[in-house]
């Protein structure tokens, strides 16, 4: 870099010297020029601004190799880019890109007509219809609507796994597509793992509805780390139903756990469900065997509760 900074310096030194010698030239013929000549100098005269630009004729292009290294349409821009850096012309474009292909895909113009080899778009065309996506279109399109958030996948790589293949599905596509920001956002919406992030997500869809992914995205981020641990939310995806509320708990430090009237309640219905062991005893004639209410016999009162008084009947005298 410094050697070019001293190269440009020196050349404009000499355009300097240059343009001072042209200026020493021209001066004895002006002062011959008769009454022009008082009328030219009295213009007020432009100042020369000198300016310094720099033009990157060194940037590098990659080389493409066909089904190894970088991907045909990568490789197509980079090299478009670096064209227009050097200000080509059509025949130096194509040979420029043939002389950045290597292996198959030099072999594959190398035996083109004449006609495809001296044609820029042509040749970054057949390399696209060979190296490109080969999928069809319908197969990119339910490789699209089946991708999920996977497990352990953050909200950054889940959506740029959609943007991939909605570029994949809009470049297979026989037309436009003018909704595919709606689906890309629907999309991210509908299958993130975390179902309170979703429904979050479909609300803020529901205030502003021309929200894109982008935005999308930037606002379950933000909402991720506000801090909502699964404690805060309620249950977590991740932990069974059945001890949510021990985890919640449990999940927090510095905060012990207390018994709520939903585990008194469970508690009680625990007790109530306890089987019973033995015999079924009867309340009133103290004989296993029956209960109660379908007993003949007389009461008898048992050792450990208090005595009752007997019960009166209207068809029975009573005892003396």
């Amino acid at each position: 870099m410094e050697d070019e900074l001293q190269e440009l310096r020196n050349q404009i030194a000499q355009l300097k010297a240059d343009n001072e010698k042209l200026r020493q030239d021209r001066a004895p013929a002006s002062a011959s020029s008769g009454v022009g000549t008082s009328a030219a100098s009295a213009a007020p005269t432009t100042p020369v601004i000198d300016r310094l630009v720099f033009v990157p004729r060194d940037r590098k292009c990659p080389m493409f190799r066909g089904r190894t290294g970088i991907s045909v349409g990568e490789w197509a821009e980079e090299a478009q880019a670096c064209m227009r850096a050097r200000h080509l012309s059509q025949a130096d474009q194509a040979f420029f890109l043939f002389d950045h292909l290597e292996g198959e895909a030099k072999e594959e113009i190398k035996y083109r007509s004449a006609i495809e080899r001296q044609d820029p778009n042509k040749i970054i065309s057949i390399l696209k219809g060979l190296y490109g996506c080969t999928e069809s279109y319908v197969a990119l399109q339910e490789a699209f609507f089946s991708r999920r958030q996977q497990e352990g996948e953050t909200l950054q790589e889940f959506s740029l796994a959609l943007l991939n293949l909605m570029e994949k599905v809009k470049l297979q596509a026989p037309g436009d597509m003018p909704n595919a920001d709606d689906l890309l956002r629907d999309q991210f919406i509908e299958h993130v793992c975390d179902g309170s992030l979703r429904r979050e997500l479909k609300q803020y869809v529901r205030r502003y509805p021309r929200a894109t992914l982008l935005e999308v995205r930037g606002e379950a981020i933000r909402w991720e780390l506000e801090g909502l641990s699964a404690g805060m939310r309620g249950r977590s995806n991740s932990v069974p139903s059945a001890f949510g509320l021990q985890y919640a708990m449990h999940g927090r430090p510095g905060i012990e756990a207390t018994p709520t009237q939903t585990e008194t309640a469970q508690t009680g219905r625990q007790r109530s469900r306890s089987p019973r062991y033995g015999p079924i005893i009867c309340n009133r004639c103290q004989q296993p065997g029956h209960i109660a209410r379908e007993c003949d016999g007389p009461r008898v009162l048992g050792r450990q509760q208090p005595p009752l008084p007997a019960p009166r009947r209207g068809n029975q005298p009573s005892g003396n």
